[in-house]
């Protein structure tokens, strides 16, 4: 039996206190009904302040007001996302192409000099960590592993 029952995206979001901006927020996903009737849906975003979420991962969504309000995770997708700040602007598109020779795909936050990136479950995770620490340790960026699903 298959869980997927259509292919309709829809709006899920997120309420929860941003340590990054240091206040209550809300922070809005596309994602894909799995299972409407049991409230299931798969994020189709790179989540930029949730954590603990990854891209693909099922969530349990109810309606509140009119808004699918995520509540849990129901099934990891074994993706990990990583925010990231870059303090050097004109390091950003240089970042971004080297995540992606490694196998990621990133997002855009609204914020300028902000972004997180995915890292599919398929790929290893250890080179993108090295890169990651010796960006850092250069001060080029910051980085929080957001939703850590690899162990290497």
């Amino acid at each position: 039996m298959s869980l997927i029952e259509t292919t309709t995206a829809v709006k899920v979001v997120f309420r929860f206190f941003n340590t990054v901006l240091d206040e209550e927020y809300v922070e809005s996903m596309w994602a894909q009904v799995v299972a409407q009737e049991q409230g299931h849906y798969r994020l189709d975003n790179i989540p930029f302040f949730v954590t603990s979420y990854a891209l693909g991962d099922v969530v349990l969504a109810e309606d509140e007001d009119g808004e699918l309000v995520v509540q849990s995770l129901v099934e990891e997708s074994g993706n990990t996302t990583v925010q990231i700040v870059v303090m050097q602007a004109d390091t950003s598109g240089s970042i971004q192409q080297r995540l992606e020779e490694l196998g990621c795909s990133w997002e855009r936050s609204h914020l300028p000099d902000y972004f997180s990136f995915n890292v599919p479950s398929k790929v290893r995770y250890s080179p993108i960590k090295r890169y990651l620490k010796k960006a850092e340790k250069r001060g080029l960026l910051g980085f929080r592993e957001a939703c850590l699903a690899h162990t290497t």
